[in-house]
């Protein structure tokens, strides 16, 4: 009897264990769990929340001396002598022109049909830096030579020229035999390239966050 009772203890003692586990986990478990993770977002929050003061100390700092770079541009021959954006465009247009003459004309003074420019077009600049910035599009029509080494002289060259969004193509050939008579100048094998080109002025921008 007593071997009875001592069971029923210990199967009674392990039921409330099992009952008072369960009921943690239906009600207890999950709110524990979700603090312990705003717990985490908090901290990471605050950690965050501190960087930016850090960052927000040092913005005066900052800003005053982005002034002083760009009040000290004076001469620097790295950017467009021209003071407004008609002028930079002409000078720009006239710097690749040069650059290319430069790769095509010969001895004699004749121009190659190895490589030409087809157009030149400005646009408008819709992501400004610190600086004014002069846009040129380009489209060509030029040996893959040739271009290699215009390419290599706009990026020696002072004041500095930039390239983006440069695209290669294979010329249209049959196109070419159909048009060759009315455009004699154009050679079989030249690539279509089309591309920016940009410099910038010594105008400096005060975007808003430096106010």
């Amino acid at each position: 009897m007593k071997l009875d009772q001592r069971l029923n203890r210990w199967t009674a003692l392990m039921v409330l264990v099992l009952i008072l586990v369960i009921v943690y986990f239906l009600m207890f478990h999950q709110f524990f769990v979700s603090h312990s993770g705003l717990n985490e977002t908090i901290n990471d929050l605050d950690v965050s929340r501190q960087k930016y003061i850090n960052q927000a100390v040092k913005t005066p700092d900052l800003k005053e001396k982005l002034r002083k770079v760009k009040a000290m541009v004076g001469d620097n021959e790295e950017f467009l002598k021209a003071e407004t954006t008609n002028l930079g465009n002409a000078e720009i247009t006239s710097i690749l022109k040069q650059i290319v003459n430069e790769q095509i004309v010969n001895e004699q003074g004749v121009e190659s049909s190895e490589c030409q420019i087809v157009s030149q077009q400005p646009s408008q600049d819709r992501n400004p830096d610190q600086f004014e910035k002069v846009l040129l599009r380009v489209r060509m029509r030029c040996q893959f030579e040739i271009f290699s080494k215009i390419l290599s002289r706009i990026e020696e060259n002072i004041p500095l020229l930039f390239v983006k969004d440069l695209r290669i193509e294979a010329q249209n050939i049959s196109r070419y035999r159909r048009n060759k008579n009315k455009d004699a100048k154009q050679a079989p094998g030249n690539l279509e390239i089309r591309f920016e080109l940009y410099a910038y002025l010594k105008n400096a921008i005060e975007k808003e966050d430096e106010k």
